[in-house]
């Protein structure tokens, strides 16, 4: 038996284990919890399968999005996080669903869900740090040669080094390199990236690599994103690729309107605590003020001014200029309030005001959006939407992320936004508050997230 396939045992018998598991926990808290179980006449054996089925569903919607069960990619503290994430969301479906059924707290034993979420949490911690080591036993690092067209190639070299426990470079070759060289050294590859190559090579790559069982990966243009989501005309004997220019669904700007008001004010409502002692903490650290306003860019190039918390010293953000890490100018209580996006809060209100949605493109501040268009002119493609609280950018990319990887993922959500995608992305936003790495600062001495190569 390959190394391969006992990884992928390893996997699914995860999978498997946790899916036992939460239809468990859903049975468990239904008949003894809920207080059911003496009902017998009424709740019976079929109500409790129900109730465990649509518990896994719940659940399993949620690993999968937060990418739970990938074991071996992502750290012990990530998994973790998103089964307990995952857990937790099955753990209020059920708890609002009794609710629902019960109307009335009386027969809701509370304190039995709290301990249950706990119970969940130590298990998923043991279970994934057992199935991770037992997954390390056959598994080792991704053998990969990058084959580049262009020098942004370095950016993708830096950050696979920085995940050596997945990736094991053999080497970086430039496009024109001698063909017999560079078969030599894919033929020791698991995986090929390609990164900015003439399309002659990217084609000739891609059969042998087809042949060879290798996989490939592809760095995407402007271009390709647009041909995403295209339909195939079949007029012609000829097959054509036919990228429409149609709207979305005429429903869609009426449902994402009216969600962003309801949920704008639900969220300014549970959050109001959280920002009355914000604004206390940053009146009494410097005595300066608790919010602060910029100009930032919405659709059509139209300008508005957007609320946060002041998380920097007074005055310290005239000058256009994105956030370094160890930037001094941020204050303490604004490291806090940034780390756990706090100071994003107060975007709720300008998108009641119609600023903004909750989800699209990041707003960028004009003068740094013309810095970034002198080099990258469809840099302004992004204002095609209005600018969102959260974004496709913002749950895969990261604060630094660079100014044409920011718009590849902002074209990507432009292409193939709907209903659901944004409730993908809202949902995907909660995991990510608690992720570090989406927060880094530029390095020091940038103004904007351009990296010279």
């Amino acid at each position: 038996m390959s190394k391969e396939t006992k990884k992928q045992i390893v996997r699914d018998l995860y999978l498997l284990i946790t899916m036992l598991m939460a239809f468990s926990s859903a049975v468990w808290l239904w008949y003894y919890n809920v207080g059911v179980g003496w009902d017998k006449g009424y709740f019976g054996t079929r109500t409790l399968a129900t109730v465990g089925v649509l518990y896994c569903i719940v659940y399993f919607s949620f690993s999968k999005m937060y990418k739970a069960h990938k074991i071996g990619a992502y750290h012990l503290t990530e998994l973790s996080f998103s089964q307990m994430l995952s857990f937790g969301i099955a753990d209020v479906a059920l708890y609002g669903s009794a609710f629902f059924w019960f109307h009335n707290f009386e027969r809701i034993q509370v304190h039995l869900f709290v301990l249950a979420f706990m119970v969940q949490g130590f298990v998923v911690i043991v279970l994934t740090f057992c199935m991770n080591r037992l997954h390390a036993r056959y598994d080792g690092p991704r053998k990969v040669a990058i084959i580049y067209g262009d020098q942004g190639y370095q950016l993708l070299y830096q950050k696979m080094k920085d995940f050596s426990y997945r990736y094991k470079i053999l080497g970086c070759f430039e496009e024109n390199t001698d063909k017999e060289e560079l078969y030599r050294i894919l033929a020791e590859c698991k995986d090929v990236y390609l990164y900015e190559v003439n399309e002659e090579l990217r084609q000739e790559l891609l059969l042998y690599c087809e042949k060879k069982r290798k996989d490939i990966h592809f760095s995407l243009s402007i271009a390709d994103i647009s041909l995403r989501g295209c339909d195939v005309s079949h007029f012609f004997d000829t097959p054509f690729l036919r990228n429409r220019k149609a709207d979305v669904q005429w429903y869609y700007p009426i449902i994402k309107r009216f969600f962003d008001i309801i949920l704008s004010l639900i969220a300014l409502v549970i959050a109001s605590p959280f920002m009355l002692i914000t604004a206390i903490a940053i009146k009494i650290e410097d005595g300066g003020h608790v919010f602060y306003t910029q100009k930032r860019l919405t659709a059509k190039h139209k300008t508005f001014s957007i609320i946060k918390f002041r998380s920097m010293k007074e005055n310290s953000e005239d000058v256009a200029r994105l956030a370094s890490e160890g930037d001094d100018r941020i204050t303490k209580v604004g490291h806090v309030i940034r780390r756990f996006r706090i100071d994003e809060i107060p975007q709720l209100f300008n998108i009641l005001k119609g600023d903004m949605s909750i989800v699209g493109p990041r707003p960028e501040r004009p003068e740094i959006a013309s810095e970034y268009e002198k080099e990258l002119p469809e840099f302004a493609m992004r204002l095609k939407v209005k600018a969102g609280l959260t974004g496709y950018a913002q749950v895969y990319g990261k604060y630094n992320t660079t100014p044409l990887d920011k718009l590849k993922l902002d074209l990507i959500y432009i292409s193939q936004r709907s209903v659901m995608m944004d409730l993908q992305i809202m949902f995907y936003t909660v995991k990510i508050l608690f992720v570090p790495e989406s927060t880094e600062g530029v390095a020091a001495g940038q103004t904007t997230a351009q990296r010279e190569v």
